[in-house]
């Protein structure tokens, strides 16, 4: 699919976006050497931005922009387990997951920004989505799902696709019903759930949709993790009958903690339920190898004086400082991957020492170089065509956290314009062009 896929690019760019005006042609000319999901990214916020006028142009871009999706590396959103996200490579997975880079984030939003320009068209490519297999997670999985993006596409669809004499045949209703009976996952439930509450429905059809969705609740056969991480939202419904059917779907499974449960190391509550499962999900934690340990504690002893006392900038101007930074950066530029660590950890525990540094060294010269040797690093990591969403969680943070820093910000943008590589290039050029209009990832990371 992926190749079949990138072979249409040529077509989508040069035909009908060759008939765009500037500086839409540019941006697509630039996305077009994006992996897929940054392509597709780029053509909606394209649309999304409101200053294209031509809306057969939008159509196509939307059009576009949905097929290039089902090419994205991850199928479907997945969200990290409380409490276990910090410094572990399941951690900076769910950060990258939060980007909405995903096929069925990508063609749900497809869908919603078709909507208003072809409703027809909406519907039609809402039925065209392939949902993903949600297979059954255990406690050792760190992510769960999370679908809701589809979901929101179904609600408006629901009550925007649809004529008042389809209305009329209850057409819109049969396919939320449709989509009940299609639901095989706890994670699927609280989002059907939302859609039937936003539903444009009549009272007769709401009562008839929450009892089909009691049913479902209670014949679900809940994994462990999709389980627990269900249940919150679930015990919040106040929906017709739903406190019967939440009882029985509780009786279904212990399921697993979702704030990090204790380790194997650690007893059980002498009163703890028997079969109860409370072993923490596996991690991959950062800072394992000797090289990264090292480089953990040098960076620690950089921004603390003592135990409780950050360093100044006092503290920093001093010889004795400057050689231990010194020394430090002649230990990031020796700085090999160690053949225990996965591509991903080593690119994640280079990136968060350089954003360390960053954050500590003043603005000049030295904070110059460390930021170009950062982005230089970026821009040659394998991780980039391995995983393009995981990757860019990096970048985007870099980028993310320049932004109230004027001078700051400026040589981050240069610095991407200048790194040769696709989407860094990309993002500079959406930002000159839309600055006001944020994308989906950005706006769910403030």
């Amino acid at each position: 699919m992926r190749l079949a896929v990138l072979l249409l690019i040529p077509v989508l760019f040069g035909a009908e976006p060759a008939k765009l005006p500037e500086p839409f042609r540019s941006i697509s000319d630039l996305a077009s050497a994006a992996p897929p999901e940054f392509t597709a990214d780029a053509l909606l916020r394209m649309v999304e931005s409101g200053k294209l006028a031509d809306r057969n142009a939008r159509r196509e871009l939307v059009e576009h922009a949905f097929q290039l999706a089902a090419s994205a590396k991850f199928p479907v959103q997945m969200e990290g387990v409380q409490g276990t996200t910090t410094d572990t490579a399941s951690g900076s997975l769910s950060r990258a997951h939060a980007l909405k880079l995903d096929v069925l984030s990508l063609e749900s939003r497809a869908v919603r920004d078709m909507l208003p320009i072809d409703p027809a068209k909406a519907r039609e490519l809402f039925g065209e989505i392939v949902k993903p297999t949600l297979a059954p997670l255990s406690c050792d999985d760190a992510l769960f799902y999370d679908p809701s993006e589809f979901y929101q596409a179904l609600s408006v669809v629901v009550n925007g696709a649809f004529t008042p004499k389809e209305k009329a045949k209850e057409e819109h209703f049969n396919l939320i019903i449709d989509n009940l009976g299609q639901a095989t996952s706890p994670s699927q439930l609280a989002p059907l759930a939302t859609a039937i509450e936003s539903a444009g429905v009549t009272s007769a059809q709401r009562q008839i949709l929450w009892a089909r969705f009691n049913g479902l609740l209670e014949s679900m056969q809940p994994d462990d993790r999709s389980f627990a991480a269900s249940l919150p939202a679930l015990s919040a419904l106040s929906t017709p009958g739903i406190q019967s059917a939440l009882e029985k779907y509780r009786q279904k499974s212990h399921g697993c903690t979702t704030d990090g449960a204790p380790s194997a190391a650690t007893p059980s509550p002498p009163n703890q339920q028997q079969g109860k499962k409370t072993t923490t999900p596996k991690l991959e934690p950062y800072w394992q190898s000797a090289t990264s340990k090292q480089l953990l504690e040098a960076g620690m002893k950089l921004r603390f004086v003592s135990a409780n006392q950050l360093s100044t900038e006092a503290d920093r101007a001093t010889p004795e400082w400057q050689q231990q930074l010194a020394d430090y950066l002649n230990l990031i530029a020796e700085w090999a991957q160690d053949q225990a660590e996965s591509d991903a950890v080593y690119y994640h525990e280079k990136c968060l020492v350089y954003t360390a540094l960053l954050d500590l060294v003043p603005s000049g010269p030295q904070s110059d170089k460390i930021l170009a040797d950062y982005v230089d690093f970026l821009s040659n990591s394998g991780l980039y065509q391995q995983s393009p969403a995981e990757w860019f969680v990096e970048p985007h943070t870099l980028l993310d956290r320049s932004q109230n820093n004027a001078p700051q910000h400026v040589k981050v943008l240069e610095a991407f314009q200048g790194s040769g590589n696709p989407v860094l290039a990309l993002e500079v050029a959406l930002e000159k062009t839309f600055s006001g209009n944020l994308p989906s990832w950005a706006v769910s990371a403030k």
